[in-house]
C-alpha cells in the first residue's frame, strides 16, 4: 500500500505541475498572440527630424520617434518633398529591411537621405531650405498627414541623384547606402 500511495501522490504532482505549466503556456501565449500592429507611424503620432551627418558626405539622416501611446510601423520609405518640387525623391530599393520597422513608443527609425554624388555626376543642382515627409500605409498609399521641416543651416544642395531608404531600426544601415 505505501508504494501505491507514493505512486498516486507522484502522479498528483505531476499532474498539478503539467496544469501549473500549461497555464503559464496559455498565459504566454496569450501575451504573444497579441493583435498585429498596423497602425502606420505618422506626423499625428511620431516626431520627425532631419540632421547633417559629417560622413557620408552629401547626406542627411531623417529620425522618426514614437511619441504615441502604442506601437506604429514605419512602412516601406518616406515619401519625401523638397521646397516645391513636382515629384518625390527616388527611393534606394536595395535598402529594403527584411521586415517592417515596428516602433514601440519612445523608440526611433531612420532613413538616409543621399542629397547628390559626391562625383558630382548629378544635374539640376539646387539649394533645396525645406522638406515635407510623407508617410505610407500599409499599403503603400500616402497617409495624408506629413511633416514639414526646415533642412539644416541655408538649405542643402541636392541634384538628379538625390535618393532616400525605406525605414530602417539602424541610423548605421540607414547611411550606409
Amino acid at each position: 500500500m505505501p508504494a501505491f500511495t507514493f505512486t498516486t501522490r507522484l502522479a498528483a504532482s505531476a499532474a498539478a505541475a503539467a496544469v501549473a505549466v500549461l497555464g503559464l503556456t496559455t498565459t504566454a501565449a496569450s501575451a504573444s498572440s497579441a493583435e498585429p500592429v498596423t497602425q502606420a507611424c505618422t506626423a499625428a503620432n511620431s516626431d520627425t527630424t532631419v540632421s547633417e551627418v559629417s560622413r557620408p558626405l552629401n547626406h542627411l539622416l531623417l529620425t522618426v520617434t514614437n511619441t504615441g501611446d502604442t506601437p506604429c510601423n514605419a512602412y516601406y520609405a518616406p515619401a519625401l518633398r523638397f521646397d516645391d518640387a513636382q515629384a518625390a525623391t527616388p527611393v534606394l530599393e536595395s535598402s529594403q529591411p527584411q521586415a517592417v520597422v515596428t516602433l514601440n513608443p519612445g523608440e526611433s527609425g531612420y532613413a538616409g537621405i543621399r542629397t547628390s554624388l559626391p562625383s558630382g555626376e548629378g544635374t539640376n543642382g539646387h539649394t533645396a531650405t525645406t522638406l515635407e515627409v510623407h508617410f505610407k500605409d500599409r499599403a503603400d498609399e500616402d497617409t495624408n498627414d506629413w511633416a514639414a521641416l526646415d533642412l539644416p543651416g541655408d538649405g542643402v544642395y541636392l541634384d538628379s541623384t538625390a535618393a532616400v531608404t525605406w525605414w530602417q531600426y539602424d541610423l548605421d544601415d540607414a547611411l550606409s547606402y
